[in-house]
C-alpha cells in the first residue's frame, strides 16, 4: 500500500516550522541532529526506510480521513483543502518549537526563519554545508541578552534566556492534559495562549488545539462567526493550519 502524498511546499513553509530551506528541488534541514534532504519525488522512498523522518511527518495518522471529514463540513474549508491537499502537522522537537514561536511574536515568517538560522549558525553544530542544528538549552546556557540582541532577536532575548532556565518544563508537558500543559508552558516568559497553543499543536501532537493569531481570528470572524473551533472537531488543529495557510496565500502575506 502506497503512502499518502505529502505536500512538502505547504507542509514545510506554512508557518509551523522555520528549519527548512529549498535549493532547487531539494528540501533540507538539520533534523534530530543530522542533515536530511530530499525532493518531493524522493520523499516516499526515504519515508519507507527512515523511521525518524516518517515520525516527523506524522505518517501514522489518517490525514486522508481527516481531510475528507473537514471538507464535508464547509465549502470554504473544502476549497482550502483542495488547494493544499497533503498538508501535514509535523512532529517537531518541543525545545526547538518553543524558541521558534517565541521568535514569532510580532514577526513574519521570513524574518523568523532568518532569526532561526542566525541562532543555529551562532550556537548550533554544523551537519552539512551551511546547515546547522538548532542549539539545545545546554548550548545556550550562559548566553547573554546582549549576545542574543546582537543576532537581531530584540525584545525576545530575555524570553529565550528564561526558556533555557525553564526548559525542564517541556518534559513535564507530556504528562499533562491540554489545559494543564498550556498553563505549564505559560510559565516561560514570552509564552502566552497563542504561542503555547502553537507549541502544543506542532510539538506535542495535541490535535484538538486551535491556535488563534490575528489572521485566524480574522478568518473566524469572516467565515465562521456563528461557530467556535469545536465546529472542526476532532481535527481542529489541522483545520486551523489549512485555513491559515490558504488565507495567507490568498492575501499574499509574509506572516
Amino acid at each position: 500500500m502506497s503512502r499518502p502524498r505529502i505536500n512538502l511546499e505547504a507542509t514545510l513553509f506554512c508557518g509551523q516550522s522555520f528549519a527548512w530551506t529549498k535549493i532547487g528541488a531539494v528540501y533540507q534541514a538539520a533534523l534530530r541532529g543530522r542533515l536530511v534532504s530530499f525532493t518531493q519525488e524522493s520523499l516516499p522512498s526515504l519515508l519507507a526506510k527512515d523511521g525518524g523522518v516518517c515520525e516527523y511527518f506524522d505518517c501514522s495518522f489518517d490525514y486522508e480521513g481527516a481531510e475528507q471529514h473537514l471538507a464535508s463540513l464547509d465549502p470554504y474549508l473544502a476549497r482550502a483543502i483542495a488547494s493544499f491537499s497533503g498538508l501535514r502537522i509535523l512532529c517537531q522537537d518541543p525545545w526547538e518549537t518553543t524558541v521558534s514561536f517565541i521568535l514569532s511574536q510580532n514577526n513574519h515568517i521570513t524574518r523568523i526563519r532568518s532569526l532561526y538560522r542566525r541562532l543555529s549558525e551562532a550556537y548550533g553544530t554544523p551537519v552539512g554545508e551551511g546547515v546547522y542544528t538548532f542549539p539545545r538549552p545546554e548550548e545556550l546556557d550562559g548566553v547573554t541578552e546582549d549576545q542574543l540582541r546582537g543576532l537581531g532577536v530584540g525584545f525576545r532575548a530575555p524570553y529565550i534566556i528564561d526558556a533555557v532556565a525553564k526548559s525542564p518544563i517541556l518534559d513535564a508537558v507530556h504528562d499533562l492534559d491540554d489545559e494543564g500543559a498550556l498553563s505549564a508552558l505559560m510559565q516561560i516568559a514570552g509564552v502566552g495562549p497563542k504561542v503555547g497553543s502553537c507549541i502544543l499543536l506542532f510539538a506535542y501532537q495535541r490535535r484538538r488545539i486551535f491556535p488563534r493569531d490575528v489572521w485566524v481570528k480574522r478568518i473566524m470572524g469572516e467565515h465562521y462567526r456563528h461557530h467556535t473551533c469545536a465546529f472542526f472537531a476532532p481535527h481542529e488543529g489541522l483545520a486551523q493550519q489549512y485555513l491559515f495557510h490558504a488565507y495567507r496565500s490568498e492575501h499574499g502575506r509574509k506572516g
